[in-house]
């Protein structure tokens, strides 16, 4: 009887028509929509989380999976430049983030708001996936894409994306208490990438050693943010795991600051319904536990 009653209930339970093959650029992109969708849906991405965007070549391979893909999301040129061609030389649907309508994006150099964007992604931050407001904006296109290819599932898609604002909304409030205390600590980050999730939560990032990873910082950063360190105004000093450390540990030694390694681009995250909150979660408690000490 128990089996039955299992059995009736997975029948009753609403599914996918059909899996459409979904791919995206960046993993944070991957666990976005595996959480959006419940785990009900398997995506693939083009770039591991080992790897940096910033600098990733495309290879045949990749070029075929995108050409094979009822979807492709992405970012947007600032972050995945070598995409720009492939994706305009295919009729695959594509998504491209930085131009959807409603994100309140912020300049990449300046760190200002930035609410009416045009074609000059360029000067855009392009780490929208850290920013919870900008996230809801990407799942609602997100879930819009997938009822278009499977309209079918349409009622499924509006609950799912229901469920997970409401998730989004508790983990927001969750994380904003988490965060309080730490405020007003100040730290400096290795690149330029968390000002959506900074912005959210109100910390304080007194600089970065570079805007674009691929270039190491010059001497009057370095001398700048040694000065703040030698001063005690910076508690930590985050580091990620895809770029090189050995800089910043010398001038950790010298400034007595802690180093803590922020990941992004959710390398040791589980692919799973879980997925996209265990990322903030993480950031949330690289954030919590260096800044207390």
């Amino acid at each position: 009887m128990r089996k039955l009653f299992f059995a009736l209930l997975l029948i009753a339970a609403p599914s996918w028509a059909s899996k459409p093959n979904i791919l995206v650029s960046i993993k944070p992109l991957q666990l976005i929509v595996t959480s959006l969708t419940e785990g009900q849906l398997e995506v693939d991405y083009l770039i591991s989380p080992n790897v940096s965007p910033h600098d990733y070549a495309l290879r045949p391979s990749d070029v075929r999976r995108i050409r094979q893909a009822d979807l492709v999301i992405w970012v947007g040129e600032e972050l995945e430049p070598f995409l720009t061609k492939p994706l305009s030389q295919t009729n695959t649907l594509q998504l491209t983030l930085l131009q959807l309508e409603g994100l309140n994006l912020i300049e990449g150099q300046e760190g200002h708001d930035h609410h009416q964007h045009g074609d000059h992604h360029h000067e855009v931050d392009p780490h929208i996936w850290l920013g919870l407001a900008e996230t809801r904006v990407i799942a609602a296109a997100i879930s819009q894409q997938l009822m278009a290819l499977q309209p079918q599932s349409k009622k499924l898609l509006e609950q799912q994306l229901a469920r997970f604002n409401q998730r989004l909304d508790s983990l927001e409030q969750e994380i904003m208490e988490q965060l309080a205390p730490v405020k007003q600590q100040g730290y400096f980050v290795f690149h330029d990438g968390y000002s959506y999730f900074e912005r959210q939560f109100g910390l304080n990032r007194l600089g970065e050693f570079t805007i674009n990873p691929q270039r190491r910082p010059g001497a009057k950063t370095l001398q700048s943010i040694r000065q703040q360190l030698e001063q005690g105004s910076a508690r930590c000093i985050f580091a990620e795991p895809q770029f090189d450390g050995a800089l910043l540990e010398n001038i950790s030694k010298d400034s007595g600051a802690q180093i803590s390694l922020l990941d992004p681009l959710g390398i040791s995250v589980e692919q799973d319904a879980q997925g996209y909150f265990a990322l903030l979660r993480q950031l949330a408690n690289t954030y919590h536990e260096c800044l207390s000490d």
